[in-house]
């Protein structure tokens, strides 16, 4: 007989099908586009978390579309962590909302599937925002931005940019700047950057000192 289905994952994944987490994937989605056509795509991944975030993912070009599920990813695949994929072998890179519990590995599977110059996009729930209240009570857990550019450094990917997405609460206006460390998520831009190897060697110009024949 097969387990029951855990409540908390349940909820979990149900809360990203909420509207206000509809609401937040427009907003993702709207940003997300300028920036990924500056960019050159193919080939590309795109992981987010739930089948509806997925549905919402038009790239031209060749990709794969996945999204979490209890135990791994499903979508355009069927797989976990690692990730079928080989070693540098994408050039853009979208993660949506990734959780306290596979941000470390996830990650570093994203680093190391990516291309020397490739870029990855990776938004998050701001845990500081007044926001937090529509999605705690679901069990959600996620990473400080903070916690989470200091992962992205450690895996080998250089931040770019933090943008602040969403908003805050009714009576705020969200385009005031002082107070977008405040809104609904924030979204990394990170880059995979390589030390270039050293050139050779010039070799030593010996000068003739004998004479010489005419």
């Amino acid at each position: 007989m097969p387990a029951a289905p855990s409540p908390r994952q349940a909820s979990v994944a149900s809360w990203f099908d909420t509207e206000p987490a509809r609401i937040l994937c427009e907003l993702e989605r709207q940003r997300l586009g300028p920036l990924l056509a500056a960019h050159p795509l193919t080939p590309w991944l795109w992981i987010a978390p739930t089948p509806a975030w997925v549905d919402a993912v038009a790239l031209p070009g060749q990709g794969l579309r996945l999204y979490r599920r209890p135990g791994g990813y499903a979508g355009d695949a069927h797989c976990a962590l690692p990730l079928p994929l080989p070693s540098e072998s994408l050039n853009a890179i979208v993660l949506q909302h990734v959780t306290a519990r596979d941000a470390e590995q996830l990650i570093a599977e994203c680093a190391r599937v990516l291309m020397p110059g490739g870029r990855l996009w990776l938004s998050t729930l701001n845990p500081f925002s007044p926001f937090r209240r529509q999605w705690r009570r679901h069990g959600l857990v996620v990473r400080t931005p903070q916690r989470l550019r200091h992962t992205l450094e450690q895996s080998g990917l250089a931040c770019s940019e933090l943008a602040w997405l969403g908003p805050m609460w009714h009576d705020r206006d969200p385009e005031r700047s002082s107070l977008a460390p405040l809104r609904a998520a924030c979204l990394f831009t990170a880059e995979k950057r390589t030390l270039a190897l050293p050139g050779p060697t010039p070799l030593p110009v010996r000068r003739w000192h004998g004479t010489v024949a005419t």
